[in-house]
């Protein structure tokens, strides 16, 4: 048995499992670039390096992969898992220790095991050249930590560098000290892109585009997920994958909960998983019960829950998983957490006109075709809406020129991993020229630039257009001339008109004309730009949308938006009708509409709570809610087979109870006491 300086020269199941890792290794190429430079760097500003990132993202084989490229360059690396040993520093003492004898030649390294012996032997071994340690699974280490940095690593000989693998960010004094800040390299491992993944999944034979694509999408890139995906008894196709995926989901669900020992704190993130977003104050109201500060800081603690912008997400996959899961061993439970959900949000859109609550209680509702399609993937936070104006109005002229000029068909499928089901968006080149041909730039100077929007990203990059533009007395004229626009609008009546013709700088309706993106496939995009919508349904205004695609058709439809026959037009062409609908939530309507949506239960609940606040008859409870529909006297007369005097006598009695004086205030309070 020959030995070198520092590793045994012997064949070892390890060295097959080494070279079979690497012939599947794909990826990471920035990771690696890195590790690289570190490692030939004669600056030693940096001393460790810490990856992190969600369970089975690919921590360990990054590990790996930097271990094999150490090993051709001749540096000792010396890999541990914290799973390995006891967490107290004798057991990582005497653990250490042990490795360094079964990879060195050096002679009674474990002899009387100490740390004083550690730190000798590790000189040792890093006096002739750099020396790596690499310490995986290091959220386990927890109750070691401040000891390995203060006075493990604090030690250690400036030839030596240490690398971490966690699913945690670092915190505590890896970042509250400006100096340790200053020698540590945080790390986040993403999800795999589609052109990794078509890497990856080369490796096990599947090369269909479609395929690959509909695999990307189901695992959102997350490694883990894609191998276990892709390993099938026989020739993998969409079937297959849609009928594994509940097994798939469940074992990674069980796979990333191993980090959560505490029972409470388990019930606590199947409840956090309902949510797009969640914060202390939802997830108390929802569960009925006050969530402390110690463990809502648990729950947001895990390696899958990250900020968000209007509080806390869950990974994709991961918040997918565990709803399926739940579903799957708890179908009441489930159901009964949305319910009370969506009833909690539907009050706190009423009360608050805030649009990420009214995206909550939508994304409540349970509907997979609005889920599918306005909450596709986790946000992406770094794009944003540029306003139009003269000052970038040349970008504009390039923005349609560019689409003009390449004017191809346009397909996106937005997958649903829940039900497994796909949406598809298809627009045809024809359709897409046509656009073209019925608007451009000069509309966006017709309407005063008001209501057009850049999408951009972090660099500035246009990467869509949305013109929805305000219905006011400015605009109404221009409206009831324009193709798409003027079916519906030079139709109205005088009252109509007057109800729209608000002054300038009011709004008095929406007409949503123009919706378009650089990459007809990027389903990420159009759902930011979709979910960006809903500030539209809290303004209190009206929105009328004109369309000949079948996709936003059924989409409008599934909004509960109500169709205007005879404001179909053919301005698409003969053979494209474009239907018209209209959205009305103005004033009390909002509730109304909204509550359409929910299940019975919960809508009646309301009116059991409005009746034994105010000791309100079964009668008065009625005409309570045609109020609360704005039916007039004689509306509720008619339906209620009353009369008109009866009516108002009935209605002068709820005043009285409820305190008010008018209908306006009536309908104020009662939603005050719902909210």
């Amino acid at each position: 048995m020959k030995k070198n300086n520092f590793i045994i020269n012997t064949q070892h199941i390890e060295d097959a499992l080494q070279t079979d890792e690497q012939d599947l290794f794909i990826g990471r190429e920035w990771e690696r670039a890195l590790f690289r430079h570190y490692l030939h760097s004669d600056n030693q500003d940096v001393r460790v390096l810490y990856v992190h990132g969600t369970g089975g993202v690919g921590k360990s084989y990054l590990l790996n992969e930097y271990q094999r490229y150490a090993a051709e360059k001749g540096t000792f690396f010396l890999s541990m898992d914290c799973r390995d040993f006891s967490q107290t520093p004798e057991g990582f003492t005497e653990h250490l220790l042990t490795l360094i004898e079964l990879h060195t030649p050096l002679n009674n390294v474990t002899e009387k095991p100490s740390f004083r012996k550690l730190l000798q032997t590790i000189s040792e071994l890093a006096s002739e050249k750099r020396m790596i340690m690499a310490i995986d699974s290091y959220e386990h280490m927890d109750s070691l930590d401040r000891w390995f940095r203060e006075v493990f690593v604090k030690h250690l000989p400036n030839t030596s560098f240490v690398i971490m693998a966690g699913r945690h960010a670092l915190s505590g004094g890896w970042v509250e000290s400006p100096a340790w800040r200053r020698i540590t390299k945080a790390v986040e491992l993403k999800d795999f892109s589609l052109n990794q993944t078509s890497a990856f999944l080369e490796h096990y034979g599947i090369h269909n585009k479609d395929l690959i694509e509909t695999m990307w999408r189901f695992t959102e890139g997350h490694p883990l997920t894609l191998t276990l995906a892709a390993i099938t008894d026989g020739v993998i196709s969409k079937d297959t994958l849609n009928g594994k995926a509940p097994n798939i989901l469940i074992d990674l669900t069980r796979r990333w909960l191993s980090e959560v020992k505490d029972e409470k704190l388990l019930l606590l993130i199947e409840a956090a998983a309902l949510f797009y977003t969640f914060n202390q104050s939802n997830l108390s109201a929802v569960l009925k019960q006050d969530i402390d500060n110690a463990t809502f800081n648990e729950l947001t603690a895990l390696s899958f829950v990250k900020p968000a912008k209007y509080g806390w997400t869950m990974h994709d996959l991961i918040r997918d998983s565990i709803q399926i899961d739940l579903k799957l061993r708890h179908p009441d439970r489930s159901a009964l957490l949305n319910q009370r959900s969506a009833a909690f949000f539907y009050k706190r859109t009423i009360a608050s006109r805030k649009p990420e609550d009214a995206a909550s209680f939508f994304y409540h509702l349970d509907n997979d075709f609005i889920r599918s399609v306005f909450f596709q993937s986790e946000m992406d936070n770094s794009m944003y809406f540029e306003p139009i104006g003269e000052y970038n109005f040349e970008e504009v002229k390039q923005f349609f020129a560019f689409q003009r000029k390449r004017s191809i068909e346009s397909e996106v499928q937005f997958y649903n991993r829940g039900t497994n089901e796909s949406f598809r968006f298809h627009a045809s080149a024809e359709h897409n020229q046509k656009e073209m041909e019925l608007i451009d730039a000069s509309y966006i100077k017709k309407i005063n630039y008001t209501g057009a929007r850049f999408l951009k990203n972090s660099d500035g990059t246009a990467l869509g257009m949305s013109i929805i533009v305000p219905i006011n007395k400015k605009t109404l004229g221009l409206l009831a001339k324009e193709p798409v626009s003027r079916s519906y609008f030079s139709r109205l009546n005088t009252h109509e008109l007057g109800s729209y013709s608000v002054p300038e700088d009011e709004v008095g309706g929406w007409f949503i004309r123009y919706l378009d993106y650089i990459d007809p496939v990027d389903t990420a995009v159009r759902s930011y730009m979709l979910y960006n919508l809903f500030p539209l349904l809290v303004t209190g205004g009206r929105i009328v949308v004109s369309t000949p695609l079948p996709f936003f058709q059924q989409l409008l439809e599934n909004f509960g938006f109500e169709i205007i026959p005879e404001a179909t037009h053919y301005d698409y062409g003969e053979n494209c009708p474009a239907t018209t609908y209209l959205l009305d939530v103005r004033g009390p309507r909002l509730a109304n509409y909204l509550q359409h949506f929910m299940s019975a239960p919960a809508a009646e609940n309301d009116m059991n709570v409005i009746a034994s606040t105010f000791n309100l008859t079964e009668r008065e409870i009625e005409i309570v809610k045609l109020i609360l529909e704005e039916q007039t006297n004689a509306a509720i007369a008619q339906q209620m087979y009353l009369a008109e005097i009866t009516v108002k006598k009935h209605i002068t009695r709820i005043f009285r109870k409820v305190d008010v004086k008018n209908r306006s205030q009536l309908v104020n309070r009662l939603l005050k006491i719902i909210s």
